[in-house]
């Protein structure tokens, strides 16, 4: 069994947990960017629950920051069209959990515990391509 599905916008990693005056609490952000990780793997999801052992793999396209951008007009070196590594914020483990933990509240894997592989590239989204973390989750058959 193979599950693919895209999660559209800008990834984010999971953040870390606060700790107020009424007691501890996620950051609005990461809430509101876990929700709608887990209303898009829903849509997608295709079969039962995988309860064995898996294999994750993730990429996550990052919007390119300005000085990225090819232009046509410059002397320089030029950024390329392509999909290129982003060694930037998020940090790609954070990337994971909030990924991880999606996947097990929209019902894809029945734990996070059952990935015995994973692989999280970041790549800066090739030109006219939008943000979007791409994910594939695939049965490990001993």
């Amino acid at each position: 069994m193979t599950y693919t599905a895209t999660i559209p916008g800008d990834p984010r990693g999971k953040g870390s947990v606060r700790v107020g005056r009424h007691g501890a609490y996620k950051d609005d952000a990461t809430a509101a960017y876990m929700r709608g990780c887990i209303l898009s793997l829903r849509a997608a999801r295709t079969g039962p629950t995988l309860a064995s052992p898996c294999a994750i793999d993730l990429v996550a396209y990052l919007r390119r920051p300005a000085r990225l951008v090819p232009n046509p007009r410059a002397r320089t070196a030029q950024a390329p069209a392509e999909a290129f590594p982003a060694p930037t914020k998020p940090d790609a483990d954070n990337i994971a959990k909030a990924i991880l933990d999606a996947l097990t509240q929209a019902g894809v894997i029945s734990d996070d515990c059952r990935c015995v592989d994973l692989r999280v590239r970041k790549l800066y989204v090739a030109v006219g391509q939008a943000p979007c973390v791409v994910v594939t989750v695939a049965a490990v058959v001993a």
